[in-house]
């Protein structure tokens, strides 16, 4: 095995750890630039991983205020949620509770997470709001008509609307990968193609794949 040959084989080791090394972590890389708040265990954590997956693929922080996520208790106070905040590109909330979305298109920021996500949007950050259903349509005087409502205030606040269960269609699947399937993907914001267990990638699909950073990621059972 001549020099040439040696680098280009520690190349590809070097791109297989780091793809294994990012989908066993989460894809948590460059953490800081994305923030998901988590009022509460999501109902679908598979969905919402798989969401998270696919959105942000550079790599977010969770913050659970229930326990858990990825920072320490005593990074859970408002002056260094707040902080974290402020740096980041991208604040998502995930899964809330209805009287925490009235509470934010009210404008009242007397809880937490309220106080983030209102003072994110005044900030002009990128704000996602990720549920695990589609809007209601039924708009009378009724509690279905105000989540509709509090949904509607958000939108017109610049704030984006995502069903996460429902942000990849399954016949989005791929079962065979291309070199120019891979390029394609290289210049959408999630850089990732999903594909069928057992999916063909052709070789210069792999050598593309190393190349531009593309990640193929598979649907789980």
């Amino acid at each position: 095995m001549d020099r040439e040959q040696l680098h280009k084989l520690i190349e590809e080791v070097t791109g297989e750890v780091g793809l294994r090394l990012e989908r066993k972590q989460g894809g948590r890389r460059r953490c800081g630039e994305r923030v998901v708040l988590l009022p509460a265990p999501a109902a679908f954590p598979r969905e919402l991983q798989e969401c998270l997956l696919r959105r942000y693929s550079g790599g977010w922080t969770t913050v659970d205020l229930t326990g858990g996520g990825d920072l320490p208790p005593e990074q859970l106070d408002r002056q260094h949620l707040q902080e974290l905040v402020s740096q980041a590109e991208v604040v998502a909330l995930a899964a809330p509770p209805i009287a925490l979305l009235r509470e934010i298109a009210a404008g009242e920021d007397g809880s937490d997470l309220a106080y983030l996500v209102i003072r994110a949007i005044l900030w002009g950050k990128k704000v996602e709001l990720l549920l695990d259903f589609d809007p209601p349509k039924f708009r009378r005087n009724s509690f279905l008509g105000q989540v509709a409502e509090a949904v509607d205030t958000l939108r017109s606040m610049e704030v984006e609307v995502v069903n996460y269960r429902l942000s990849r269609p399954r016949q989005a699947l791929m079962d065979l990968v291309t070199e120019e399937a891979v390029r394609e993907a290289a210049r959408t914001r999630e850089r990732a193609l999903w594909c069928e267990k057992g999916a063909i990638i052709t070789p210069s699909a792999r050598d593309a794949i190393r190349e531009l950073g593309v990640e193929i990621r598979y649907e789980k059972e």
